[in-house]
């Protein structure tokens, strides 16, 4: 995809060829998940990297299958689309292989292709000599010929100058800021890959039944009210029991992706209803300054009965995140898609909110005085002042004489929200001593 004139470098080849390594080296950073079973990327992942003054787009695709499974077949259907949208192919081969028949394949679709520069990437070259190459190798070999070793680096820095120098159209792009960016977070299968191609209105995350299909992160972009919004898809966030090793990374992964917004649609599968994992999440998104935002998927497959039921809990288990946007939706039917803009501005607005430290002050005095704390280990604490020193999310500091109660902390924050419009968001407190 060519976004803003910006060229893209795309790799494809075999499972187990060495591709997402290779793609960390040129984006000098974790990309793309790294395993030694075949296919651990699913799915076309994509970041900048910048060489030489030239930034371009790098995208790893799965490694192509002649006997795909349901998520490969759903994949390489789009991958003759991939190679299309591409100015740069790597073609990947480990150096070694000897599947010659998938390797014909993928030859067969390149050479479809017009108009592409094809450098092809003899991989994990380490103990390799050029002459010893296999014969049988010498008909993939298109525009020029690598010989490298992505895991040692070795031979990685004569590929980066020549994709340095085929590049034409390079990136300007600033990176999106936290406040326009939107992580998609929950366990598997709650519907996050359907609602992200739903918000994107194309299909661009492979979906399917299976649970964990979504290993990688997966950014797009999308407009919304004239502004330019990422949005992140990620891998599922099951209970640690759950977990094989690359599962537990592809977690983490998702969790680390609260660092990088201000906003988090965590989305629950209502025919199961909200978990204890569901919760934590919650938790660790506040705990993050994240706003989340609770989205009931599958909304349309209950009926009245089961609606009361998921209501009650729902209630039952937020007393104390009440204040939580909660919403509910169809991500497969699109239906009640709109309510995510309605709230999306909404809490955009409350985000930017402004409180004069003036005003901040002569709210809580008044409130000290009328309500004040109670004694915290035999002395009452007295606010010398207070000030909102930032926002996105609004961020207030309040200078004491002493400590309060947790409790009256929780009881500052809820009179802030009534007071001035936090109503559905995080706010971010600091206690000065």
């Amino acid at each position: 995809m060519k976004e803003n004139n910006t060229d893209e470098v795309l790799i494809l080849g075999l499972p187990n060829s060495g591709k997402s390594t290779l793609v960390n080296v040129l984006c000098s950073k974790k990309v793309s998940i790294i395993g030694s079973t075949p296919n651990t990327t699913r799915d076309k992942v994509s970041s900048l990297a910048t060489i030489n003054d030239r930034t371009f787009k790098v995208s790893d695709l799965p490694g192509y299958l002649e006997n795909p499974d349901e998520l490969n077949i759903k994949f390489q259907k789009k991958l003759e689309g991939y190679i299309d949208d591409a100015n740069i192919i790597l073609f990947v081969i480990d150096v070694d292989s000897k599947n010659f028949k998938g390797l014909d394949k993928l030859n067969d679709i390149l050479r479809k292709s017009k108009g592409k520069t094809i450098f092809t990437v003899f991989n994990k070259c380490e103990n390799f000599e050029v002459h010893d190459l296999d014969k049988n190798l010498y008909k993939y070999i298109y525009d020029q010929d690598f010989y490298i070793s992505s895991v040692h680096k070795i031979g990685t820095d004569e590929l980066s100058n020549a994709l340095s120098n085929k590049i034409k159209r390079t990136s300007n792009n600033q990176p999106i800021q936290k406040s326009n960016s939107i992580v998609l977070i929950g366990r598997p299968n709650s519907g996050k890959s359907t609602l992200f191609n739903s918000i994107l209105k194309t299909d661009r995350s492979v979906v399917s039944s299976i649970s964990g299909t979504t290993r990688d992160v997966i950014k797009d972009t999308f407009k919304f009210e004239n502004d330019k919004y990422q949005i992140i898809d990620t891998a599922g966030v099951p209970r640690n029991k759950q977990k094989n090793q690359i599962d537990r990374y592809a977690s983490s992964l998702a969790v680390d992706q609260l660092n990088h917004s201000l906003v988090a649609l965590l989305v629950i599968d209502s025919t199961i209803g909200i978990s204890f994992e569901d919760l934590r999440l919650i938790n660790e998104c506040i705990e993050n300054d994240v706003t989340p935002i609770l989205i009931l998927n599958k909304w349309d497959l209950l009926d009245t009965e089961q609606k009361e039921g998921i209501n009650k809990h729902i209630k039952d288990n937020l007393k104390k995140f009440d204040w939580v946007h909660v919403l509910r939706i169809s991500a497969l039917t699109t239906k009640g898609i709109n309510l995510i803009n309605n709230v999306l501005t909404d809490i955009n607005k409350q985000l930017r909110t402004r409180v004069t430290t003036s005003d901040l002050n002569i709210y809580l005095r008044e409130l000290w005085v009328s309500k004040p704390p109670h004694p915290f280990r035999g002395k009452r604490s007295k606010l010398k002042y207070a000030t909102q020193y930032d926002s996105l999310p609004p961020s207030i500091a309040i200078n004491l004489n002493g400590r309060i109660p947790k409790n009256y902390q929780s009881f500052l924050i809820n009179k802030l929200r009534i007071n001035y419009g936090f109503y559905n968001i995080c706010i971010k407190m600091k206690y000065n001593l």
